[in-house]
């Protein structure tokens, strides 16, 4: 497992300052600054240098530290693994992207697990971009995904088609119903996530399928995240193209009202996706328990 040595510089590289470190870790500030010399010798590069009062990594600090994450998740995921041994649980890791494994996958791992508590399983929850590669390592068996994939090396499963609809704080709109195109020629905002730039790729596809005008750079509102989208929203700056999945409770509650567009509507297909080298008869249980249960979510079709 990983050595003392890597989690004190840990601690060290997180707070930079070692009478802190040895605080958080019971330790004595001058055993850390040990510590931290001998793994220094050891790596033969400097990991930390003083700027004032202050202590700021190096570049080969910061790589370590990067890295220090994946090592401790690793670690964790092993450990987890060798208790459910124990049990003699089989250990399964699935991936979901950021709507379809907060909104869809997460309620289907709790139904799974209950319902087959030999099974372990771990929820991993990221954008494509981050998944694949750990799909690619083995280290998850099949993804979840609302986010365009390559298809010429992934085996696939279509699990359901998630829509994707204009959403309007009250007031915003006088009707349900509008077209887009004179929305955007009035030259009114558009807040879209930009993390992944999933929702902006399926909007820009709509546009150029239609034949609308594309809305002019300052017309665009590119948000950090779906919550910060869904803030600005509220706050009026414009409308929001959101998955029924992301607004659902909003919806709800009052505070987002969900419109349509009169030139008709965004869909984007949600799949499992697989290497051949997967698990094949986790993957068929797995999908096949998640194809019997689809749930009446808000705007989810099959």
């Amino acid at each position: 497992m990983i050595e003392q040595s890597i989690r004190i510089f840990r601690t060290a590289a997180r707070v930079r300052n070692f009478t802190e470190a040895g605080a958080l870790l019971g330790m004595t500030q001058s055993n850390v600054t040990q510590q931290l010399a001998k793994l220094e010798r050891r790596l033969r590069l400097p990991l930390f240098r003083r700027n004032g009062r202050t202590m700021e990594l190096t570049n080969a600090g910061q790589v370590l530290l990067d890295e220090c994450e994946h090592l401790f998740e690793v670690e964790k995921d092993i450990l987890r693994k060798l208790r459910n041994a124990e049990k003699h649980l089989q250990n399964y890791s699935v991936g979901g992207t950021l709507t379809a494994g907060s909104y869809l996958l997460i309620g289907m791992n709790t139904a799974f697990s209950r319902e087959n508590p030999n099974v372990s399983l771990q929820l991993k929850v990221n954008s494509l971009a981050v998944l694949l590669p750990q799909l690619s390592a083995g280290e998850l068996e099949l993804v979840l995904t609302d986010e365009p994939y390559d298809r010429q090396y992934l085996l696939s499963i279509p699990y359901c088609l998630d829509r994707l609809f204009p959403v309007y704080a009250p007031g915003v709109l006088r009707t349900g119903i509008f077209s887009l195109e004179e929305y955007i020629r009035s030259g009114r905002k558009i807040v879209l996530d930009g993390f992944g730039g999933c929702v902006f790729r399926v909007f820009r596809h709509f546009l150029q399928e239609r034949h609308l005008p594309f809305p002019e750079d300052e017309q665009v509102v590119e948000a950090s995240s779906s919550e910060v989208a869904k803030q600005l929203v509220q706050a009026g700056q414009g409308i929001g193209i959101f998955s029924s999945l992301a607004v659902e409770n909003e919806c709800k509650a009052g505070v987002l009202k969900m419109a349509a567009f009169a030139e008709g509507q965004m869909r984007r297909p949600v799949d499992f996706i697989y290497l051949p080298t997967a698990n094949k008869q986790f993957v068929r249980d797995f999908t096949s328990f998640c194809l019997g249960h689809r749930g009446a979510s808000l705007g989810v079709g099959n």
